[in-house]
């Protein structure tokens, strides 16, 4: 047989007080003399009282909860981007829901509907192409909605890393080691972030004028390592995507006979917490994960005004880049 849950009345009557004083204390909106808010305390205390969440959240019509929504969570950037998220919003008295969509349409619309349903206070799409694809929707919901590590559209606030200047960060410190035929191995064009990634090599091997391979990978560590087949041989560098298609490249070096970082130099683009661990360690370019999420919850929950922010990326320099041998 079960046993019925405490209510708000059974705490009134232990405590001696009114329903709407219990309610002023625990939801501590309104002060209450010291003497009652321990008397409150004591009673909820000693009937094990819990309020409801759902009652709670109907009244106050906020449920303390935002909305994340990514689009791969194997990638080890985005655990990371969670991570920062999920620190500030805590700090800040908030849950997140998180919903992985793996870049497929109908996942993203089921994951926005679930999210308006659950009531949460906002949203957060960390994929440019699920903002392209749903930008009128987004801006249709009545809910605030920041972009994370996405540009942004017109009537949504967004932050990311300016991608362009951290590509060229990377080409530059090749060129700078003496490197000077360099090849890049891109993501598909639908991301945002590998024409911007691109741009950036571009304007790096332009102002030094050398010379520019380029090869499409898939962002992940298969395509890397079968992008390897298509770099010339007498490329000595190789800026890539991101991090994990410079492991999948230093891969499929290794599986031709050459070395890293002695034959060809390596570099990559996140700085996700493996990349210290490759063998050699991998020399990336870091995003300001901590940073990206501090800003896009502060933001959503009201408390800023920019509407877009491109922070500045690091260059992280390892094991896997080093001088051109002559």
């Amino acid at each position: 047989m079960s046993v019925a849950r405490p209510t708000i009345v059974d705490v009134a009557a232990r405590s001696g007080v009114s329903i709407a004083t219990v309610s002023r204390v625990l939801s501590g909106n309104r002060p209450a003399s010291e003497a009652t808010r321990a008397r409150v305390l004591a009673a909820a205390e000693a009937l094990d009282y819990r309020p409801s969440g759902v009652a709670r959240a109907l009244k106050l019509q906020s449920t303390r909860t935002i909305g994340l929504v990514v689009t791969d969570i194997e990638n080890p950037f985005f655990p990371q981007l969670v991570s920062a998220i999920e620190a500030e919003a805590t700090a800040r008295g908030y849950g997140l829901l998180l919903c992985n969509t793996t870049d497929d349409e109908a996942r993203e619309l089921a994951a926005l509907r679930l999210l308006v349903e659950q009531r949460v206070d906002g949203i957060m799409l960390a994929s440019s192409r699920a903002m392209r694809r749903h930008a009128g929707l987004l801006r249709s919901l009545g809910l605030p909605v920041v972009l994370v590590n996405s540009r942004g559209v017109a009537g949504l606030p967004s932050v990311d890393t300016a991608s362009r200047r951290g590509a060229r960060l990377a080409t530059d410190h090749l060129i700078g080691l003496g490197h000077r035929r360099l090849a890049h191995v891109t993501a598909p064009r639908s991301n945002v972030a590998a024409g911007e990634r691109l741009s950036g090599v571009r304007d790096a091997v332009r102002a030094a004028d050398v010379d520019l391979h380029v090869v499409e990978g898939d962002g992940r560590v298969e395509g890397g390592a079968r992008a390897v087949a298509s770099v010339p041989a007498n490329v000595t560098g190789i800026v890539c995507y991101n991090d994990l298609t410079a492991i999948g490249v230093m891969r499929g070096l290794r599986s031709a006979g050459r070395r890293v970082p002695e034959d060809v130099s390596i570099i990559g683009f996140d700085d996700i917490e493996m990349a210290a661990w490759t063998d050699p360690p991998l020399t990336t370019v870091r995003q300001p994960t901590d940073a990206m999420g501090r800003w896009a919850v502060e933001r959503l929950l009201g408390g800023g005004h920019d509407d877009r922010l491109h922070l500045e990326p690091e260059l992280v320099t390892r094991g896997s880049t080093a001088r051109a041998s002559r």
